[in-house]
């Protein structure tokens, strides 16, 4: 009876002096908030800062304020003292880029930190491509798109009696080309299986050679939509190329295409950018080791405005951002 008292003082010891000491030590673990951190990587394409959104919730209603640190070495690039509103709480803020690769982010509560985390700033770097055009005018119509400090470029207009070298291209990039040589066919398909990106301006005349559908997985081809500029066919879902945490750029609204190339139902499954009406704008498949994105409608002013120059400029800098950051080179 004696060592069973001594052993429960002994317990009851331990408990007050541990109660005390998390009441000394103010405790402040992962279970006190929590939060969602973003980086917005898409900024490196054509920015000098990398916007950040936070949203927090702080759950311990003993926790005044947490402080939330962006720093690299001994700078700080940003600082929040967020005070406890017993509610989710959003942040956006923006840090310059400069020439630092890292930085790092903490979370503390009077001066404990509980989480530290290493954040790696994607490196920006060129992309070797090939361009390939039906005539001198169409690349006139689309050069601004590829006039980038990140894409180093080959153009050609397109010979099928020749034989072109892709060995250290990322992107290749056809636009209104309805037919390729078997050679070329091969090449490309070459090409994917090292994990390139193939970039098409559809033809509305690509559906005569069938032969691009099962080899370099085209899509099927059902109609032109479209004739008048009275009319015209709004683009709808644009999560694609969403660049901020404010929403949709406000260009893909003020876009109008009065033609497109329409596409048979079942490639509806590979719609990435959509019209209003579910029709497809942008496509994207993986095919071999690489993808594929087709277009549906061209730069033509009986084909879209000029609002949509823009629009199609952001949807380029997405697929080439996705193949910046792509660890297959």
């Amino acid at each position: 009876m004696y060592f069973r008292n001594i052993k429960l003082l002994l317990f009851i010891s331990f408990v007050l002096i541990s109660c005390s000491n998390k009441e000394q030590n103010n405790i402040f673990d992962e279970t006190s908030f929590s939060y969602n951190l973003d980086f917005n990587n898409y900024d490196i394409i054509n920015g000098d800062s990398l916007s950040y959104q936070l949203s927090i919730d702080i759950l311990d209603p003993t926790i005044k304020t947490i402080d939330m640190s962006i720093y690299s070495n001994s700078e700080i690039y940003d600082n929040l003292s967020i005070v406890n509103i017993d509610s989710n709480q959003m942040f956006n803020g923006k840090i310059a880029l400069m020439n630092n690769k890292s930085f790092s982010v903490s979370f503390s509560n009077n001066r404990n930190t509980i989480i530290n985390l290493d954040y790696v700033i994607p490196e920006k770097r060129d992309i070797n491509t090939t361009l390939f055009f039906n005539n001198e005018s169409n690349f006139k119509r689309h050069s601004f798109l590829f006039e980038k400090d990140f894409i180093n470029t080959d153009r050609f207009l397109y010979d099928e009696f020749k034989k072109y070298s892709f060995s250290d291209r990322e992107v290749i990039v056809l636009c209104d080309i309805d037919n390729l040589s078997n050679q070329s066919i091969v090449d490309i398909q070459r090409f994917l299986l090292n994990g390139g990106f193939l970039v098409v301006f559809l033809s509305q005349n690509s559906e005569k050679n069938k032969d691009l559908i099962y080899s370099l997985g085209y899509p099927e081809v059902k109609a032109i939509r479209g004739s008048a500029r009275n009319q015209f066919f709004p683009i709808g879902d644009v999560d694609f190329v969403s660049k901020d945490f404010s929403g949709t750029n406000a260009i893909f609204s003020q876009s109008k295409i009065y033609r497109y190339i329409e596409l048979s139902q079942n490639e509806r499954q590979y719609s990435k950018i959509s019209f209003s009406n579910n029709d497809p704008l942008l496509i994207q498949k993986d095919i071999l080791d690489g993808k594929a994105f087709f277009i549906t409608t061209k730069l033509d002013k009986s084909w879209s405005n000029d609002d949509f120059n823009s629009a199609l400029s952001d949807i380029i800098d997405r697929i080439f951002f996705q193949r910046m950051i792509s660890n297959a080179y």
